[in-house]
C-alpha cells in the first residue's frame, strides 16, 4: 500500500521465497529502495518469516507483530524481533500492546494502541530476553 511516499507492507503468512518477490517488486517500484513506513510481520513473527533479506531491504520504521498473549508457539521469535531492532525499527506486539492503529497521512504517520483494561505494558517478548520497545 502506498500513500504519497508512505509505504505499508502486509505479508500475511508469506515465507522467505515469497518475501524475495516482495523485495524485488518494492525495489523496482516508483519508490525504489525507500524504507518502509510500516510492516506487519509475517506469520506472527515466526522464525519462518521476516527473513534477513526482507528486513535488510525494507528497514521498516514500524513493525507490528500480530500474536496472541501467551501463545504456545513463542511468537514472535526472539531472533526475528532482534533482527528488526537491529535494523532500527520500532516494534509493536498485539499480545502486549493490544490493537495497533496506524494512521497514514501525506506528511507522516501516527501509531496508537489500545490495551485491554488491566494489561500492563511488558518490556519483553514471551520467550528469551529480547526487549520490545513500544513507547513512541
Amino acid at each position: 500500500m502506498t500513500l504519497g511516499v508512505r509505504r505499508v507492507l502486509i505479508t500475511g503468512d508469506a515465507g522467505a521465497g515469497r518475501e524475495r518477490e516482495f523485495v524485488n517488486a518494492l525495489e523496482s517500484g516508483p519508490l525504489g529502495r525507500r524504507r518502509l513506513d510500516v510492516l506487519v510481520a509475517g506469520h506472527h513473527g515466526s522464525a519462518t518469516s521476516s527473513s534477513p533479506t526482507l528486513v535488510a531491504a525494507t528497514r521498516p520504521r514500524e513493525v507490528i507483530f500480530s500474536s496472541g498473549r501467551g501463545n504456545p508457539f513463542g511468537h514472535p521469535a526472539p531472533a526475528v524481533v532482534q533482527r528488526f531492532v537491529d535494523a532500527g525499527s520500532r516494534v509493536w506486539n498485539t499480545a502486549y500492546d493490544g490493537a495497533v492503529r496506524v494512521v497514514l497521512t501525506r506528511s507522516g504517520l501516527e501509531v496508537s494502541t489500545q490495551r485491554h483494561p488491566g494489561w500492563s505494558r511488558r518490556s519483553a517478548v514471551d520467550v528469551g530476553d529480547v526487549g520490545v520497545e513500544s513507547s513512541p
